[in-house]
């Protein structure tokens, strides 16, 4: 079988598929994956061909785009990463793949190169799925806004897709459908029991889980005996410098070992004096750090959200972006952790979440069962199978 598997160039993106793309080259398939910068290093160390694009992400801060009016500029960002994907796939894939899976972010280069091979697709979701029961969108709108089909933003995003069918002669599409439509396989990288509605999801859904191919790096855990408290913020944000200033000073002379990533953007004089109980990087593969964490301290993304759970960590969770909310609103929801509404909360107050946190037997346990849920998903087996029974049924 050969899969093609588009993608954007965030890790939060690429790492939950790596799972399902790994399982799949250890059964022969040949995949073909196109994503850029950061991540390549870490798809090839499955196997796969990495076919690199010019991606403009990692340039841009996506924690800046909260409002309806910054929001409705991702239209257009996505579309960009979208045209560049074709002109990578035009001009070095050869050959008509199986079937191609793509993240949701770059659905247009998927549906318009499915439709040139009439191949099926699977569309990959890092994020909440949405049906009638349950809107990801709807949800964002409740913190960000909405923004008018008028918006200039969204205007200059539907003339520019119209334009890209025209040119790849697919000009009579439906804009609503090719949109909008919902595929025949849906992998998503969390577990049922964490999606909201979940029940309601049907066959075409399938919850595989994250991927969580464990990144082995120089960091060495304390063996100070103090319980360790993770800070990181994910790779997208990272010009916060007060939120981490108020982390040293929350845990400054605290009977507490603190682990940040503060990654690119921050400076370290800004920090202020770093007590001898806390280390600063640049930035540490999050799945080893939790792996000896008492407690995560996040913005809530959902890669970051699955990985402190499928380590068993509580969460303390302090959301900026709107769909970070979403993710906040469902840890708390479900009792994981604690969600501090305040972007820049005081030290005594990020410290007081952290120690109740720690503290509380039952969000643990729900933790340990949400873990649980994780291993049973199936991962990168369940995703494989799934996959593999798509194509064959397209071919019946």
């Amino acid at each position: 079988m050969r899969v093609l598997h588009l993608n954007n160039s965030g890790f939060g993106h690429v790492i939950p598929s790596l799972g399902v793309v790994e399982e799949l080259v250890r059964r022969g398939h040949e995949v073909t994956y196109v994503t850029a910068a950061g991540p390549v290093a870490k798809v090839e160390a499955t196997g796969a061909t990495v076919l690199p694009y010019e991606s403009r992400l990692p340039g841009i801060d996506l924690s800046e785009y909260n409002t309806a009016d910054e929001t409705a500029a991702l239209t257009g960002i996505y579309l960009t990463e979208s045209e560049e994907i074709l002109k990578a796939v035009d001009k070095h894939y050869e050959g008509v793949p199986d079937v191609i899976c793509y993240d949701l972010t770059v659905y247009h280069a998927a549906r318009v190169l499915g439709r040139q091979w009439d191949v099926p697709l699977a569309q990959c979701l890092p994020v909440f799925a949405s049906n009638d029961h349950f809107s990801l969108l709807e949800k964002m709108v409740e913190k960000m806004g909405r923004a008018d089909l008028s918006h200039p933003e969204l205007r200059a995003f539907f003339r520019r897709l119209t334009g890209l069918l025209a040119d790849r002669g697919q000009g009579d599409t439906d804009l609503e459908d090719f949109i909008g439509r919902t595929e025949d396989l849906n992998l998503v990288y969390f577990p049922r029991a964490f999606q909201f509605a979940g029940d309601t999801f049907d066959d075409r859904f399938v919850f595989v889980g994250p991927g969580l191919a464990a990144d082995p790096t120089a960091w060495t855990p304390p063996d100070d005996g103090k319980p360790l408290l993770f800070v990181s913020l994910g790779t997208c944000v990272n010009r916060r410098a007060g939120f981490f200033r108020a982390c040293v000073d929350a845990f400054r002379d605290q009977p507490w070992h603190v682990v940040m990533a503060v990654h690119e953007g921050v400076d370290r004089a800004e920090l202020g004096p770093i007590p001898s109980n806390v280390e600063v990087h640049g930035w540490l593969p999050n799945l080893d750090v939790l792996a000896h964490t008492t407690v995560f301290l996040s913005h809530a993304g959902l890669g970051s959200v699955m990985g402190a759970l499928s380590r068993e960590v509580p969460l303390v969770v302090v959301p900026s972006s709107p769909e970070d909310w979403v993710n906040a609103r469902r840890v708390a929801e479900l009792g994981l952790g604690k969600v501090i509404r305040d972007e820049l909360p005081p030290p005594a107050r990020l410290r007081s979440a952290v120690l109740e946190v720690d503290r509380d037997k039952r969000t643990r346990e729900r933790v340990a069962r949400m873990r649980a849920d994780i291993e049973a998903s199936g991962g990168g087996a369940a995703g494989a199978d799934a996959l593999e029974t798509h194509v064959a049924k397209r071919g019946l």
